[in-house]
């Protein structure tokens, strides 16, 4: 074979390899950045809830409304939570855990979400760390980090509580640095940080 047919199928090898390239680097950046493009149309709606005092849908065909809005303020870290946590809701932010407690209302409510998006900060705190939970009428309300664990998502349950002090649990899949889905999960919980009494004049 003379080298022309020989460079030719060289090249045509190399585009090849590069096309398939950047295809899987496509896909690795997909997830990311729909997460960034979701979480700007979610803060809108959820600026756009606590404006109107209504749920806002943050994209027309959208059947998920933001339920609250879950910060670090350490961290500088922040994520709309929706109001479900269905695969497909998760798939643009953290979503409440149904059966839990409403956010916001007494007892424990769960929120889950993607260990390398929207919950990606959780590996970032420890007891003793603050969070802040917004909910639609436009309260703030602080929460302290207690602890954290890490169950087998096949045997273990989000508690049931649906009244008592106000707690959040929440959870993403373990360890922070896979690659693979699996069982485990890694969950956080905090209790509400009670707001000092006003001095009576």
């Amino acid at each position: 074979m003379s080298r022309g047919p020989l460079r030719r199928a060289g090249q045509l090898a190399g585009a090849g390899l590069m096309a398939a390239g950047l295809v899987l680097a496509a896909e690795a950046a997909y997830l990311p950045a729909k997460a960034k493009v979701g979480q700007w149309l979610l803060e809108a709606a959820w600026a756009e809830t606590l404006e109107t005092g209504r749920p806002a849908r943050p994209w027309s065909w959208a059947d998920v409304a933001p339920a609250a809005r879950l910060s670090a303020p350490a961290l500088g870290a922040a994520a709309v939570v929706l109001a479900s946590a269905s695969g497909e809701a998760m798939a643009w932010g953290p979503g409440h855990v149904p059966g839990t407690a409403p956010l916001g209302t007494p007892g424990l409510a769960a929120v889950a979400g993607h260990r390398d998006t929207h919950l990606a900060f959780l590996a970032k705190l420890r007891p003793g760390d603050l969070l802040a939970l917004e909910t639609p009428g436009g309260g703030v309300q602080r929460y302290r980090v207690t602890r954290a664990l890490v169950v087998d998502s096949r045997e273990w349950r989000f508690p049931v509580a649906l009244e008592g002090p106000r707690r959040l649990a929440l959870a993403t899949c373990w360890p922070f640095d896979g690659d693979e889905d699996g069982p485990m999960r890694f969950v956080l919980f905090a209790e509400e940080i009670a707001a000092p009494e006003t001095p009576a004049a």
